[in-house]
């Protein structure tokens, strides 16, 4: 196979060094045209015209054939073996950080050029995997629902078998995959979920997908066109995901109940860390959901969540902004707005408690589930720290109202560390407006309300009734006058 690529690769080494070769003279003539100094180098290489079509040229070629051939024919199979190697680890690592679900191989046939993989994706029996299927009205041990993942692997440095497929490239790379995703449902049954994944496995090991669906219709759901595109990286702990829905609706014939579902967008970009939590941004955003139940239809949205967390030395600091608005509900239509911080949580206590908070979902004694992670809580508490609400505002068709809090613990030594010395050790304020109506509402409703403002901790100003607490080092200040600790009647 090699004889004639060669003898054409001599033959062009030959018509380059002939002085009246086409390739030369079109050269020549735009180099002199674009710069003298091209004219010139050309010249100088005319005077060399044996060397180019000596025994090195020739050298060269085949030697780039061999290789060339290499890549194609051979580096497959062992890309193959680095592929799957590739796949496992992403398997495993997201087992790891998804505990709720359980992620096993069912089959992995490796070809010379391309393999085939069959995954299983169930729900885990302990922690959120737990809580999930006793939601779903599972026992221990029942078999449960099962995403089964499909996948075809073109690899290779240059995957050649990959150009047959949609999206296929021969861009360099451990190989190119395109997947399909079953449900199988306790009961036996199965059913295909629309749309493909399309994953490139880079060199480096990380798998950039892109899930693509075009709008469509299965029995009683709809739904609009889907692009979702996710850049996983194990090595280095990093997920990037961006994309989105137009839309979902499902109908029960049954009843008549339905739910639907507008423009779903999603955006993030987070790392995991060595403390077991991810930080980076995050956006999501649903611009509406309506469900109907009952003769009832209670519309939300849109809704905004947005957050952000960094590391800051052994320190942690998160934001996160939510707005959502709310229709058909009793009092009138709704919207929320909601600013939180983090500031200075000790990470890996933080990381340590976020654990227990999972491995404790599903545990029947929360005494059990508390004295599990006490020693982390008190860690993070003695580090010192500090919550606020900077806003949580809730709208109503009676008027605004309006609430921030904040909350800071200083530092202490957590060997010597009580409960009971965080009252002392802490600062805190609340400032808190409700609009006259809205206030003049609940009364009506609650005679009892009344008992606010005689206790002074509600005072009239205006159109408003106020409330600002302080407290610090024991002391509970509510609109400038001491309060004693607990509140009368609490």
């Amino acid at each position: 196979m090699l004889e004639p690529l060669d003898h054409k690769f001599q033959n062009l080494a030959q018509g380059i060094s002939h002085p009246h070769s086409v390739l030369v003279n079109d050269f020549e003539t735009v180099s002199r045209r674009e710069s003298p100094f091209w004219g010139r180098g050309l010249l100088a290489l005319r005077g060399h015209d044996s060397q180019l079509g000596g025994p090195i040229v020739k050298k060269g070629v085949i030697a780039l054939l061999v290789i060339l051939a290499l890549v194609v024919l051979i580096s497959p199979g062992i890309v193959g073996r680095m592929a799957e190697s590739s796949v496992e680890e992403q398997l495993e690592w997201a087992a790891r950080e998804n505990q709720e679900v359980i992620v096993t191989t069912e089959r992995f046939d490796r070809g010379w050029f391309s393999s085939e993989g069959v995954h299983r994706v169930e729900l885990g029996q302990t922690g959120p995997g737990a809580t999930i299927r006793e939601a779903l009205g599972l026992n221990t041990g029942d078999a449960g629902p099962a995403l089964v993942i499909n996948t075809s692997l073109d690899h290779g440095l240059i995957p050649v078998t990959s150009v047959t497929r949609e999206e296929g490239s021969l861009m360099p790379g451990l190989g190119r995959a395109v997947s399909t995703m079953t449900v199988e449902t306790q009961d036996g049954e199965s059913f295909e979920i629309p749309g493909v994944v399309y994953s490139n496995v880079g060199l480096g090991g990380g798998i950039s997908s892109h899930y693509f669906l075009d709008s469509g219709s299965y029995e009683d759901f709809r739904w609009g066109a889907a692009d979702l595109r996710v850049d996983a990286n194990p090595s280095s702990g990093r997920i990037e995901i961006d994309g989105g829905m137009d839309s979902f609706t499902f109908t029960n014939p049954a009843d008549g109940s339905s739910m639907e579902m507008g423009v779903i967008e999603i955006k993030a970009d987070t790392t995991m860390t060595e403390y077991g939590f991810s930080t980076g941004d995050m956006a999501f955003s649903l611009a509406s959901m309506t469900v109907t139940e009952s003769f009832q239809t209670v519309s939300m949205g849109p809704i905004n969540v947005e957050g952000k967390t960094e590391l800051d030395g052994d320190r942690v600091n998160s934001d996160v902004s939510m707005d959502m608005a709310m229709a058909g509900m009793p009092l009138g239509d709704i919207r929320w707005n909601l600013e939180m911080a983090l500031e200075g949580f000790d990470a890996e206590s933080l990381g340590n408690v976020v654990e227990a908070l999972e491995a404790a979902q599903g545990n029947p004694d929360p005494m059990m589930a508390f004295a599990s992670m006490e020693r982390d809580l008190i860690g993070m508490v003695a580090a010192g720290l500090t919550f606020r609400i900077d806003r949580l505002d809730v709208s109503l068709p009676q008027g605004t109202l309006l609430s921030k809090f904040e909350v800071t613990v200083g530092e202490s030594d957590p060997n010597n560390f009580v409960w009971t010395s965080v009252l002392l050790d802490m600062e805190a304020s609340a400032d808190l407006t409700i609009p006259a109506t809205l206030y003049e509402m609940v009364t009506a409703m609650n005679p009892d309300a009344n008992m606010a403002v005689a206790m002074g901790i509600l005072r009239h100003d205006g159109d408003n009734y106020v409330m600002e607490a302080r407290y610090k080092q024991g002391l509970l200040t509510v609109n400038g006058a001491p309060m004693p600790i607990p509140l009368p009647g609490m």
